[in-house]
């Protein structure tokens, strides 16, 4: 809990102030402190996997309920604490379930229908010509170069 209370003040101010990173860092950290807590001083628990669960399951249900996705959110929340994919698949079932308990009781509360919180409509688009198709091509390509040679250069060094 002593790193909630810090947390919750500085994205307070953070976010009033306007700060650029938006709301979804600070919420899922608190929401990820709390999961822990929860876990060790509630629950007792010793086991560093079952506090890891119940953390994840916190930053699963508050990225589900802020994007307005369970699936989404919960999968996002295990593949930001890995480097090469989901390394925590033992705990997706526990929470994918937090997130959709999160979110129906977030929607639920708020008196939100269960959809996405944004709105998409496509634009209309003119046809693109064969020169369009072509320039967005080259392009691409000059993009990947650059990104190859980034990361041969990356793995030199």
């Amino acid at each position: 809990m002593n790193h909630v209370v810090p947390m919750v003040c500085a994205s307070m101010f953070s976010i009033l102030g306007g700060g650029s990173l938006g709301p979804e860092a600070p919420l899922v950290a608190i929401c990820a402190a709390l999961g822990g807590f929860v876990s060790r001083r509630i629950f007792k628990q010793k086991n560093r996997n079952v506090v890891r669960k119940h953390t994840l399951m916190g930053m699963a249900g508050a990225l589900a309920a802020f994007f307005g996705s369970p699936l989404g959110g919960s999968l996002f929340a295990l593949e930001v604490n890995s480097r090469f994919g989901v390394e925590y698949f033992e705990h997706t079932v526990e929470a994918i379930f937090c997130g959709e308990i999160c979110l129906v009781v977030f929607r639920g509360l708020s008196r939100l229908p269960i959809q996405s919180i944004w709105v998409i409509t496509e634009p209309k688009l003119s046809s693109a010509s064969p020169v369009d198709v072509i320039t967005g091509a080259c392009i691409g390509l000059l993009g990947a170069g650059v990104a190859a040679s980034f990361s041969s250069l990356h793995f030199k060094v």
